[in-house]
């Protein structure tokens, strides 16, 4: 089923930013079909559709897209807005998730590469502005602060 604008104020889309044990962060780059930054790399992510909550969004987006398993719990690192091409608003937020394995990396047809970096890698991919997250996420790391302490659950209503 193909996307409607109709009677549609925004989009809500959520990413997850990942990170493997080397401390690197897994990129994947959208294909040149996409409406939205085609060609440039983002993390694993997408739409929040009819009654689902951010959690249940970005488990199904990152086993669709990179074929890995989220963990519970999220922290969010950034939220923003922006048009796309085809006039349609989005809102996105970014959280610093966790996996079960980051060694198997699986990329859906919607992308033609993965990549797993560092902030300084950012310089040299064509990307949708992410510098934020990956530099909000490695404070997080550097502090030695408990993640469970900022872990945000979805909890769903009716």
């Amino acid at each position: 089923m193909g996307y409607e604008k109709s009677n549609k104020l925004h989009i809500v889309a959520v990413v997850a930013v990942v990170r493997n044990s080397e401390g690197k962060y897994l990129v994947l780059k959208r294909s040149e079909r996409e409406i939205a930054y085609p060609g440039m790399y983002t993390f694993p992510g997408g739409k929040v559709e009819d009654n689902d909550t951010v959690e249940e969004t970005l488990v199904k987006e990152v086993e669709e897209e990179a074929g890995m398993k989220l963990k519970q719990g999220k922290i969010l690192l950034k939220d923003k807005s922006f048009i796309r091409p085809d006039g349609q608003t989005v809102k996105v937020f970014s959280y610093l998730c966790e996996v079960e394995d980051a060694s198997k990396v699986t990329i859906s047809d919607d992308f033609t590469d993965y990549r797993w970096i560092t902030v300084r890698d950012l310089k040299t991919l064509p990307h949708v502005g992410i510098e934020e997250e990956l530099l909000q996420a490695e404070k997080i790391y550097r502090s030695g602060i408990d993640r469970a302490l900022l872990v945000t659950k979805s909890v769903k209503e009716g």
